[in-house]
């Protein structure tokens, strides 16, 4: 069985858009580990959204932006992406790994409609399977990788740093958002 794939990667030119993105999910990270951090974000976005009615989560802060259930949906989209991306990276190093499109996933499958209280029972589910996946292995093993499509070489660990960042930076979304509307 071939663990590494023989053809050379193309070489991966990122963005400065891109680069930007990821310097913010790293500054809401503060070089914190990223493992608790993960474990506390499925109880955090949960608090974060008690006693909010389905209409409450449904109402977009402006045209164009997610609802604090789009929020939610993504989140859970995010945890079926980044699995399989921890898993092919980790079983199959140094595979692509395709970029999506978030928003268009957001309206096609129709986020807008869904019930929070499901997304963040899958969101826990499938975080605690990711992170047990990654329990699993040696942590030398982080150092395996991808190439992602828009982010180019792309360790385990690198993964699990922007998951890390990312869920905060959904956090302060949905706090923001309950803000503005006296929530």
């Amino acid at each position: 069985m071939k663990r590494f794939p023989s053809a050379r990667p193309k070489r991966i030119v990122v963005t400065p858009e891109i680069r930007a993105y990821v310097r913010k999910i790293e500054r809401y990270r503060a070089g914190r580990d990223p493992i608790p951090l993960m474990k506390q974000a499925p109880a955090r976005l949960a608090r974060a959204v008690a006693g909010l009615s389905a209409s409450q989560m449904r109402k977009r802060p402006r045209p164009g932006k997610w609802s604090i259930v789009e929020i939610l949906g993504h989140l859970q989209d995010t945890e079926y992406v980044y699995g399989w991306r921890i898993r092919l990276s980790l079983a199959q190093p140094g595979n692509p790994i395709m970029g999506y499109d978030q928003a268009l996933w957001t309206e096609e499958l129709r986020h807008r409609r869904a019930h929070a209280k499901r997304l963040l029972d899958r969101i826990r589910t499938m975080r605690e399977g990711n992170l047990e996946t990654v329990a699993q292995v040696p942590r030398s093993n982080w150092k395996r990788y991808g190439m992602h499509s828009e982010r180019g070489k792309e360790t385990v660990r690198g993964v699990l740093e922007l998951l890390a960042g990312h869920d905060l930076n959904h956090l302060d979304q949905i706090r923001a958002i309950r803000k503005k509307y006296g929530w």
